[in-house]
């Protein structure tokens, strides 16, 4: 039998779409919430723009919100590759609470002091992975507002950008007939 593991996306790996193309197929558990915490996007990528980050908040009422999703022990492996894990990210072993109110234990992503830098802005492409995510597992309209307020920038690699925009195309449609429905 399959180790099965709880994953908590909470950047551009929201959207199925996006992480299905990364990993393969894999199961939302539930629309979660991290506690305690605030979303930047501050993580220096290894393409030298902004990804997002999770960081512990004092704040009252701060939550990063996002999904849990059910991988494999080889689907991690694979996400691991994609995250950059010891090069930019770490793991973070934590607690979310779905959206039945119950605490799941889970493992995410969080970036490494050194690969911190608050002056980053995301590309575009990134950022619209992230929003889709977002309007795709319908989180609060005022966590949707704080995403699209951020601000971003044009990739300079337009290869890269549009790559990316190929499958943004498909995240779109997936989104469209999701609403129609």
């Amino acid at each position: 039998m399959k180790q099965i593991l709880n994953y908590f996306a909470y950047g551009s790996n929201l959207h199925p779409l996006r992480l299905q193309a990364r990993i393969g197929a894999c199961q939302v558990q539930s629309v979660a919430q991290l506690e305690g915490a605030r979303l930047c996007f501050h993580k220096v990528g290894l393409d030298d723009s902004g990804k997002c980050d999770i960081v512990q908040s004092a704040q009252p009422g701060s939550t990063v919100w996002g999904v849990v999703y059910q991988i494999t022990a080889e689907q991690k492996i694979l996400l691991d590759h994609c995250e950059s894990l010891g090069r930019g990210y770490q793991i973070l072993h934590t607690e979310v609470r779905s959206a039945d109110d119950q605490r799941l234990p889970v493992f995410t992503y969080q970036a490494m002091a050194e690969y911190i830098d608050p002056q980053l802005q995301p590309f575009d492409w990134y950022h619209e992975f992230v929003f889709h995510g977002v309007c795709y597992h319908g989180f609060p309209v005022e966590y949707r507002e704080m995403i699209h307020a951020v601000n971003m920038i044009k990739d300079p690699d337009s290869e890269r950008a549009t790559h990316q925009q190929i499958l943004l195309r498909e995240l779109r449609k997936s989104f469209e007939s999701k609403q129609a429905d």
